[in-house]
């Protein structure tokens, strides 16, 4: 079991071949790295392929699925971690604070203290994880070898106009087309997203007649996403509404 980290990450790998460190993000394309993250990588002994989440200058270290041209995809993810715990046992004190390899619970009482923590602390969520399973790419789901739970609601959603007052107006792709879900203002420290970017929001509920988000808040552009995937079935409901909404 693993915590999922706050702020807006972006699920990333990180492919380091001899003194190339590249990223990659979830639709293949090579993608640009912080200069913090790619100088500690390169640090990195061996050729690599790291699976995680960036946020800001960090590297958050899932899971590791290349060491030197061994492909470990198909290998129990007890084994896959020993490999990335390896890493993270060799890298310097000031490469941990760009890498990190995010904490694991295995017993009961491990999972129920980080549970609680995570909670108090506001965190996104929790990802489930079966220590036999192989890695498994994409978001986890239902039924499958890993399972996520999340604390609070995100979504990815299309700036359909630029308002007044630093806000602008969000929509999904629902049965009947694209359906407006409300505003979310931008903070001052935050660039304006033009119509048609794709961001992410963070909300308590969405209301289940309007669609409209309660309590959103803008975490960033998403270069991750297409717009097909911005869908109303993302919305969480208040309580006794969750059913599916397209």
């Amino acid at each position: 079991m693993r915590p999922r980290k706050t702020g807006r990450p972006s699920h990333k790998l990180i492919r380091k071949t001899g003194k190339t460190v590249e990223g990659i993000n979830k639709k293949g394309f090579i993608v640009g790295l912080p200069e913090p993250i790619a100088r500690t990588v390169a640090g990195m002994g061996g050729d690599i392929i790291l699976d995680g989440e960036q946020i800001g200058d960090v590297f958050h270290m899932f899971d590791c699925l290349e060491v030197n041209g061994e492909d470990l995809r198909g290998k129990p993810y007890d084994e896959r971690m020993s490999w990335f715990h390896e890493y993270d046992c060799d890298l310097a004190d000031s490469a941990r604070d760009v890498i990190k390899s995010v904490m694991t619970a295995f017993t009961t009482r491990q999972k129920t203290g980080l549970w609680e923590r995570l909670r108090r602390e506001n965190r996104e969520g929790i990802v489930f994880k079966r220590l036999d399973a192989p890695y498994v790419p994409g978001k986890p789901g239902r039924g499958g070898p890993q399972l996520k739970f999340k604390f609070c609601a995100t979504l990815s959603a299309v700036v359909a106009k630029v308002n007044r007052q630093r806000s602008v107006e969000l929509q999904l792709l629902g049965k009947d087309g694209w359906q407006t879900c409300g505003n979310v203002t931008i903070p001052a420290n935050h660039d304006i997203p033009k119509v048609g970017t794709i961001i992410e929001v963070r909300y308590l509920d969405a209301n289940r007649e309007s669609m409209v988000l309660y309590q959103p808040v803008y975490l960033g552009p998403r270069d991750d996403v297409e717009p097909g995937e911005c869908r109303v079935s993302q919305l969480k409901f208040k309580a006794g509404t969750e059913e599916e909404a397209g």
